[in-house]
Formats: C-alpha cells, sequence, structure tokens
C-alpha cells in the first residue's frame, strides 16, 4: 500500500493539472484569482477640517475583478510602518471592466455621500507622507515617505495637499481608459494632486476605449449612442485659497476636443463660458466657482470641477 501512495498522488496531480487546463480553454478563471487585474486609482488623507474622512478607490483594469472577498488593502506611515489594514468581508456585484471600489471612513461617507464598498478605520492615511498598497500587487507613496513596500512604487509623489486627492494619470496608451500601461511603478510620474471625487462600485464606469492612434472611439462599459461616456472637465489655472483679487481668472479644459462649457459662480446658475474665464466683481468671502462639460453629442460632466476660495480684502 504504502509504494502505491506516490502513484495516487501523481495522478491525482495529473488530473489537478487537465482539470486547470480545461477551465483556461473554456476562458474561466479560478474565482479567487479575479481580484489581481486591479490597481489603486485614487487616494485621498481626509482635509484638515475632517480629518478622518480618508478614502482609496481601486481601479478594473480588466473584466471580473470584482471577486474580493478576504483581500487587503495596507496603508503605511512615512517611514513604512503599518498603519492600518483593510480587508474585504465579501465581494463586489459590480465586475464591468473599468469599475471602481471604493474603501472609506464613515467621516468619508457622510462628507461625500457616497456608500463605500468597504468600511476602513481612520487615520490610516498620513497627507505629508505615506504609501497603499493593494495586496503585493500595487502600491502608490507620497511626500516624505522613506519605507519599504511589498510592490515598486518608484519615486513618491509630492505631499498632498489639504482637500485634495491623488489620483493615477491614465493618459498613456488610451487616454479615456484605464489599462496596465498607465502603471509606470513610479508614483511621481503617475499620480498628482486632484479634487476628490470617489466613485463606489454601484456606479458605473464612464471611462470608455479608443479607436487606433490612441483617439476616443468605442465605449469601454455600457453603450452612449456616440460610443463615449461623459466628457471630463478639468481645471488647469485657478486663484489661491485665499486672495485679494476681486475678479479671479479660472482656465479650464476636458478630455474631448471640441466640448464647450457651462461655469457658475455660488449659488448662481450655470451659464456657457469660455477659458479663460474672469469673474464679476466678487464681494469679499467665500465663493465657489464650477464649470463642467459638454460633449458634441450633448452630455455633461455629471460631476463638474469645482474650486472654492476666499476672497479678502487689501491690506492698507
Amino acid at each position: 500500500m504504502t509504494r502505491l501512495e506516490p502513484r495516487r498522488t501523481a495522478r491525482g496531480a495529473i488530473l489537478t493539472g487537465v482539470w486547470a487546463l480545461v477551465m483556461l480553454a473554456c476562458g474561466t478563471a479560478p474565482a479567487g484569482a479575479t481580484f489581481h487585474e486591479m490597481s489603486i486609482r485614487e487616494v485621498y488623507p481626509g482635509s484638515s477640517a475632517l480629518p478622518d474622512s480618508e478614502y482609496v478607490e481601486l481601479q478594473m483594469w480588466a473584466v471580473a475583478q470584482n471577486l474580493v472577498d478576504g483581500h487587503t488593502l495596507k496603508a503605511y506611515g512615512p517611514t513604512g510602518a503599518s498603519t492600518g489594514t483593510t480587508t474585504f468581508v465579501g465581494n463586489v456585484s459590480g465586475g464591468a471592466n473599468q469599475s471602481t471600489i471604493l474603501l472609506a471612513t464613515a467621516a468619508a461617507e457622510a462628507a461625500f455621500a457616497v456608500a463605500p464598498d468597504a468600511v476602513m478605520a481612520p487615520n490610516q492615511l498620513d497627507p505629508a507622507g505615506g504609501a497603499a498598497c493593494w495586496e503585493n500587487l500595487d502600491c502608490v507613496s507620497w511626500g516624505n515617505f522613506s519605507g519599504s513596500l511589498p510592490s515598486p512604487a518608484g519615486t513618491p509623489a509630492p505631499a498632498i495637499p489639504n482637500e485634495m486627492a491623488l489620483r493615477r494619470t491614465i493618459a498613456p496608451g488610451c487616454a479615456t481608459l484605464f489599462e496596465p500601461s498607465d502603471d509606470r511603478d513610479n508614483s511621481a510620474t503617475d499620480f498628482s494632486a486632484v479634487f476628490p471625487s470617489p466613485r463606489p462600485n454601484s456606479v458605473a464606469p464612464s471611462e470608455r476605449g479608443c479607436a487606433s492612434g490612441g483617439q476616443p472611439g468605442g465605449a469601454a462599459g455600457a453603450g452612449n449612442q456616440d460610443g463615449r461616456g461623459a466628457p471630463q472637465t478639468t481645471l488647469k489655472r485657478k486663484p489661491p485659497r485665499r486672495t485679494s483679487d476681486r475678479t479671479p481668472s479660472f482656465r479650464f479644459g476636458a478630455d474631448e476636443a471640441g466640448s464647450s462649457f457651462q461655469c457658475k459662480l455660488d449659488s448662481k446658475p450655470f451659464k456657457p463660458c469660455r477659458s479663460p474665464y474672469t469673474s464679476v466683481r466678487l464681494a469679499p468671502g467665500r465663493h465657489t466657482f464650477k464649470v463642467r462639460a459638454r460633449d458634441k453629442s450633448g452630455k455633461l460632466d455629471p460631476s463638474a470641477a469645482a474650486w472654492s476660495f476666499k476672497v479678502i480684502p487689501k491690506r492698507g
């Protein structure tokens, strides 16, 4: 009997290998592996007013990466010491290519009116310096981080400004689609400061694929009549958070050529505008400027780019 055990083991191994090959031939990946074609897209460490409103957003660059049960996101302090681990206690429902998964604190849930896919404990992300890693597959670091990580993160991105987030650029390759080539293992190159815009798994992705030449083309997920998602608006220049300029100017753009824009100040309605936009004379106090793009087919950016600032009297 003892001599037969190796034969049984070998036969079992052969059958297991054959079954794995059959599954691959049928295009079926093992369920436990469908979480690895996903990377960190956005990190928000909270603000000075709401320091506990932290979140990390993951984004899929392939379909069916939603079987995340038991998998973890780890956060690190400036020297590489662990500041916390968030473990998924179940899978998420949306597994379309470009879908996002949001890990957020209770304070971020309230501040941004979103329902996260996993709840983070607060005080894990330091805006001055730190890192976050999805399993041992993808890491981002920023500020004065100097520790070691389980996956290459390269040069840290700059420290995260107050009320801002770090977001991965998707410019390489197809500029309207998150894809593996967008991860260059260098945080300073891959990430930049943006306004926070958390997107949970329940929100359908708006990213779309490109035709030849890297130009926007067919949709990556659910279709629109023109094969594109809504345009994305970017503020390129704005006044300081505190300014004595009572007629500040703004420059902005969109990721779709030929887009038009609508602007508004404070509680006034959106009106057509062009970049650069110079405001009317403003009274001292707090103000908010918003701008949104409209593409040629008429779709509006659902999340207008916004900037809040305070006009202060000139001294003397």
